[in-house]
Formats: C-alpha cells, sequence, structure tokens
C-alpha cells in the first residue's frame, strides 16, 4: 500500500481503490498484473489501454502531447464529484511533479490513513478498511 507501484497512469492512488483493500485476493494495481483486477480496469479502461501511453513508454499521462485527454477527464471528473472523499487524479500529477513521487507517497499515506486504527481508507465509500470507521458523507456510498 502507498507504493510508486500503485499510482495509475493517471495519478490515482490504486492504495485506496476498495479492489486493492479487499482482504480476499486484493487488486494490484493498474500497474500490476491482471490477475485479481476488476474487469473494467483489467480489459476496458481507456488509459490502462492506451496505445500512445504505452508505445511511448509514459509512465504518467501527463508526459503526453494529449494530456488532458477525454479518459483522463472523466476520471478527474468522477473522482472529484461522485464519492464521500476527494481524489484529483489532476492535482496528484501536478503533486507528483512539484513535490516527487516520494514526496506525494509520503502525503498519501498521511492522508489516507485512518485516524482511529491506522488502516487505508476507501476513496469510493469513505469506509476504514481495518475498523470501519466513517470518513466523509455517507449518503453517497456506493
Amino acid at each position: 500500500m502507498f507504493t510508486a507501484d500503485m499510482i495509475a497512469p493517471c495519478g490515482l492512488d490504486c492504495s485506496i481503490c476498495f479492489s486493492a483493500l479487499r482482504k480476499d485476493k486484493p487488486c494490484p494495481g493498474c500497474n500490476g498484473s491482471d490477475e485479481n483486477k476488476p474487469e473494467f480496469c483489467a480489459k476496458r479502461c481507456g488509459i490502462i489501454l492506451c496505445r500512445k501511453r504505452r508505445e511511448n513508454g509514459y509512465r504518467f499521462c501527463d508526459e503526453c502531447p494529449d494530456f488532458p485527454c477525454a479518459d483522463v477527464m472523466e476520471k478527474e471528473n468522477r473522482y472529484t464529484a461522485q464519492y464521500p472523499l476527494r481524489e484529483s487524479p489532476l492535482q496528484n500529477l501536478r503533486d507528483i511533479r512539484e513535490q516527487g513521487l516520494e514526496g506525494f507517497l509520503a502525503r498519501e499515506r498521511s492522508q489516507w490513513r485512518c485516524r482511529a486504527c491506522g488502516s487505508p481508507i476507501c476513496i469510493h465509500d469513505g469506509v476504514c478498511s481495518g475498523c470501519r470507521k466513517q470518513y466523509g458523507k455517507p449518503e453517497m456510498q456506493r
């Protein structure tokens, strides 16, 4: 959790995704193997499947001359508006460039750890993966 390989090309931190936080067969994140990934992430995500990103070896989407593309903007809009806690892929990419990846990861570890037990908090429902404490607005849960 909260490692460089868990940061998706779009800037999202896969460490706080409900699939990565599963106790049984957790997702390895966008940069990991397709084993245990949700079907969307493994087979339909336009960012992961992006030919230009793969052919040019872009680690992050902001390296691409077409940034921000429609796929990145869809993620930005969804993660800043549809969940009880907010995560901005665009801001994350800016922070990675300004703070470096290690500085960004230190912030993520602090921001997304439960104050009660220290476990990661899920972006999708705002619930601590350890003690189940609710953060954010419960009425916005999936």
